[in-house]
């Protein structure tokens, strides 16, 4: 025998409230005491009450839809990065649209604008790097979209954003291979135009200088974050007639490249070369030996940011509105002491 569809008036009789008062609770706003917030939910349980987006969409101003465009090779971030939005959003009681996009093609911004105006959005995420392209910025500030950056760099303007601090992070990862003794550091970058990528290389080199050890041309390789570009990068550090004793990936992906590149000369990591990563990425312990690497908490970045851009759209002050999470330096199998 089918079951009546309990319905908000059930909800607000059970709880004895207004059903304006309940499809508050519903949208989760904030000027609900808490007793009677209690007494709704408990209501919504004993009745097996779940809205639909778009009934609640209905009932307010709002779609309750929040967006995340992303443009990066990194699958193993952009999964960790899913992973933290998907459950920030479900438990604030939003959606999540995810949408890729190519920062690079002519149809990006019309893509970014349709995504925007069809969806109705709430509000959207931007990691990098297109938390750092103005004429993205510009759309959505056209739109009155809110939005909140991932890893920005400080010259794209103000607003809601969170991060990690790549610069510390990386500085850490250096002093730990120079704290090894070693001196002659291969380093690869990620992406360019990334500020991720320009704030790992800072760190390094203000490690370095530090210390007083020289930064050399030759052992500076240009990455994009992935496999492939580790491959090519440890095949020319090995190629050279002195090769770096230790080599620092900006991402873990590109270290396992440098790892597989090792491995096709028969060097033996670490005791015939040290390789560090960052990320501690899912791929840092599934090669051997396990890499060295930052841990960036990267769902925890995510999940913060979709906390930032909900308080705001309830207009809820955030006690930081450009929070900083903090890293880890892991010290697995992949580096040893210079020999």
């Amino acid at each position: 025998m089918n079951q009546k569809k309990s319905t908000l008036a059930s909800v607000a009789q059970l709880a004895g409230v207004s059903i304006k008062t309940a499809s508050r609770v519903v949208r989760r706003e904030p000027n609900v005491s808490a007793s009677t917030r209690h007494r709704v939910e408990e209501a919504m349980r004993e009745v097996s009450y779940r809205p639909s987006i778009a009934a609640r969409a209905t009932v307010g101003s709002r779609s309750y839809l929040i967006g995340l465009v992303f443009d990066n090779p990194n699958s193993n971030y952009i999964v960790d990065l899913l992973r933290g939005a998907m459950h920030q959003t479900r438990e604030e009681g939003y959606h999540l649209i995810v949408e890729p996009i190519r920062s690079q093609d002519t149809s990006m911004i019309h893509e970014l604008r349709r995504l925007v105006v069809q969806s109705n959005l709430d509000g959207i995420v931007l990691p990098p790097p297109i938390c750092d392209l103005p004429e993205v910025l510009e759309v959505l500030k056209q739109q009155s979209t809110p939005y909140v950056k991932i890893a920005s760099s400080e010259s794209s303007g103000g607003g809601l954003s969170v991060g990690m601090d790549d610069v510390s992070a990386a500085m850490a990862m250096t002093s730990h291979l120079t704290d090894l003794g070693h001196t002659d550091i291969g380093f690869i970058l990620g992406r360019q135009g990334t500020a991720t990528t320009s704030r790992r290389f800072e760190g390094f080199q203000r490690a370095m200088r530090e210390r007083g050890i020289a930064v050399k041309p030759e052992y500076i390789y240009e990455g994009d974050y992935t496999f492939k570009a580790g491959l090519l990068a440890g095949e020319q550090f090995l190629n050279l007639a002195s090769p770096p004793s230790a080599i620092f990936a900006s991402n873990d992906e590109m270290a396992a490249g440098v790892t597989m590149a090792a491995l096709r000369r028969n060097l033996v990591v670490p005791d015939d070369i040290s390789i560090a990563g960052f990320d501690d990425s899912p791929i840092s312990t599934m090669i051997w030996p396990p890499l060295t690497t930052i841990r960036q908490p990267t769902q925890a970045i995510s999940q913060k940011a979709i906390s930032l851009l909900i308080n705001d759209l309830r207009e809820i002050e955030n006690e930081d509105a450009n929070p900083t999470l903090p890293f880890d330096l892991i010290v697995r199998g992949s580096t040893a002491p210079y020999q």
